[in-house]
């Protein structure tokens, strides 16, 4: 017998056992290979007994049974071949198996077993989360809640040792699908639906609330209209509104069952509770869709143990702006209920309102120190808007004489157009001159100093007290936002419509905040709707590459965008916070305070007291899931 006898007969049998065992394996590819192999082996074989021919008259029966053998290999891997051509293996339903579905079926999953990678019933790729569906899978064991969140991340967030598991879901992570009845509901803000009629705690819709939108800069999505998670804008109601959103009248007993009272007695309104709902506060962060609530919570503390460190000694902040700048530390302590009784921040909160009261009363009701007429209009609407809010909270008396001189300074100062603009100097009686807002009929007003008056006067509305001419001022101000609103790329320019599309200026958290805030002075309710819709979609197509130490970093456009996007909710919330929330997080110095970022505009904008300006922004971003958002 010849070598190459001995060798096809060895190859031979080797591949026939390969070709078995692809029946069992099941590939494709594999099975073409050994039919090219086979063939190469029946070269071999043939020519093996074509040599043994040659050198004997009779052949013996070894040549012919490794010729046969050669044949038989040969038509088991085509057969092998064709099989798996025509039946071949489905990658989709192995990929569906992992959610617990059916090839075809895009909903039903129980219909087949629990597949073996993540054992989840329904809902998905996302139900590995635990986030739709009913499954608990070996990997995730999820579960999901009455509003389809993750049972899991949700209990433990609250307090892990009572966190349910009636079924004996799993010992491991102790979740069931029910609310531990322990846990304390949130807060009368719970972000319902936008446009409901008020009721409390009220969320509509299951899996569209919460449906997962693809990658953080998706600008489309399934459901663009879903406003599950938007916030109440039921509060924004103006005189003729049935059940106005006044959180007391001094000396007549609330009666309002959406107030609350916050740690000083005095009576909040139903948007402001959340912030002083502090045990409710970890479910309005997960509700909002939060990753880490505790880590935000603890972001927001450091931040105001640094804003408290660096008070200056006559109880103001900042070096050159210290009117603005003051005006912007209150609202962060006031932001998180943090009041003048505060074991932690009282003092400084008390010296921070005593200041302001102090300048205003020295200045008529001004708020500005240098006389700069582009920061002095900025101070008066951000300190006017933090004395508002330190009045509403505490209800102390000396606040509120001089809390009126300074709304009554932005009331007179609004322009013919709705909007204001920068101080000047005018001429008075006699050879006086006096500071006042920018009257230039010529001149349009700005959208960024119209946005602090804009706030203050909201702000002041909710403190219940009676201030003339308030409320005309506030709608004036919303005609003024769709003045400068542009319907050809969704934006809100500077000063008029055009200005949308300068990229210096990016106002149209501006002027969307404004639209939400109140309820007068819309051409009519689709027009609102319709306008929203454009402005928040223009938001987050100009947003698309969010890095703060990128030359892009918007801190001040970011401030308005958040709060606009917040009250907006849905999916377009959830692609806004799913970047900025860990953008800010991840920023903060050690210290509390957050470094200058890459674009340098803070640095720009408020000279030596940047350090001051930024962290007081990016505090306020972390704080807009339970403070004041209008």
């Amino acid at each position: 017998m010849s070598t190459k006898t001995m060798l096809s007969l060895l190859f031979t049998a080797t591949l026939g056992l390969a070709v078995i065992g692809n029946l069992f394996a099941g590939s494709l590819l594999l099975a073409a290979a050994l039919v090219f192999a086979v063939l190469g082996i029946g070269v071999l074989s043939h020519l093996a007994f074509f040599e043994e021919k040659k050198k004997k008259r009779a052949i013996g029966p070894i040549p012919w049974l490794n010729l046969a053998m050669s044949y038989g290999v040969l038509l088991m891997s085509l057969v092998c071949f064709l099989y798996f051509l025509i039946n071949p293996e489905d990658d989709l339903e192995s990929t569906i198996a992992k959610a617990g579905q059916v090839a075809g079926d895009e909903t039903d999953g129980s219909k087949v077993p629990l597949s073996e990678r993540t054992n989840v019933d329904s809902g998905g790729e996302t139900a590995r989360l635990g986030s739709a569906g009913r499954g608990e899978g070996e990997e995730t064991l999820g579960g999901a809640n009455e509003d389809n969140q993750n049972a899991m991340r949700e209990a433990q967030v609250f307090d892990p040792p009572i966190a349910g598991a009636d079924g004996g879901i799993s010992d491991q992570t102790k979740v069931s699908a029910q609310n531990v009845e322990e846990l304390l509901e949130p807060g009368q803000e719970d972000l319902s639906l936008t446009d409901s009629p008020d009721n409390a705690f009220e969320r509509v819709g299951t899996d569209d609330e919460n449906k997962f939108v693809g990658d953080p800069s998706a600008l489309v999505f399934e459901n663009p209209d879903d406003k599950t998670l938007a916030f109440d804008n039921t509060v924004f109601r103006g005189k003729e509104e049935p059940t106005p959103d006044l959180p007391k009248v001094r000396g007549v007993k609330n009666t309002n069952p959406a107030a609350a009272l916050n740690s000083l007695g005095v009576a909040v309104p139903k948007s402001m509770s959340g912030r002083c709902d502090k045990l409710g506060r970890n479910s309005r962060l997960t509700r909002a869709g939060v990753s880490n609530p505790a880590l935000v919570e603890k972001s927001v503390v450091k931040a105001l143990d640094w804003i408290t460190a660096d008070q200056n000694a006559d109880g103001s902040w900042g070096k050159s702006y210290k009117g603005a700048m003051t005006g912007f530390a209150l609202l962060c302590y006031l932001g998180h209920c943090d009041l003048t009784d505060s074991p932690e921040y009282g003092e400084a909160v008390s010296k921070g309102i005593n200041y302001l009261v102090e300048l205003g009363d020295q200045k008529d009701g001004w708020l500005y120190v240098t006389n700069n007429k582009h920061g002095g209009a900025y101070a008066q609407g951000i300190a006017a808007y933090a004395l508002a809010e330190a009045y509403g909270m505490t209800e102390k008396d000396f606040i509120l004489p001089v809390l009126q001189k300074v709304i009554h300074r932005i009331v007179a100062g609004q322009k013919q157009d709705g909007g204001w603009y920068y101080l000047e100097t005018r001429k008075g009686p006699g050879d006086m001159r006096f500071d006042d807002f920018g009257k230039n009929e010529k001149m349009a007003s700005d959208t960024s100093v119209s946005g602090w008056q804009f706030q203050a006067l909201k702000a002041a509305y909710n403190t219940g007290v009676v201030f003339p001419g308030l409320e005309p001022a506030l709608e004036a101000a919303v005609k003024n936002f769709y003045r400068v609103y542009s319907p050809k790329n969704g934006g809100f320019g500077y000063r008029k419509a055009s200005d949308a599309s300068n990229i210096k200026h990016k106002l149209t958290g501006v002027g969307s905040l404004g639209l939400q805030s109140w309820n007068k002075g819309h051409p009519s309710g689709e027009q609102k709707k319709q306008t929203l819709k454009s402005a928040v979609q223009h938001i987050l197509k100009n947003n698309q590459a969010m890095d703060y130490n990128s030359a892009d970093c918007n801190l001040y456009s970011w401030y308005y965008d958040t709060q606009a996007l917040y009250n907006y909710g849905g999916a377009y919330w959830s692609s806004w916070n799913r970047r900025i929330e860990p953008l800010l997080l991840k920023a903060q110095s050690e210290d509390g305070s957050w470094p200058a970022e890459g674009s340098g505009l803070t640095k720009k904008r408020s000279g030596g007291d940047a350090d001051i300006y930024r962290t007081a922004l990016c505090t306020l971003m972390l704080e807009v899931y339970y403070r004041y958002v209008y």
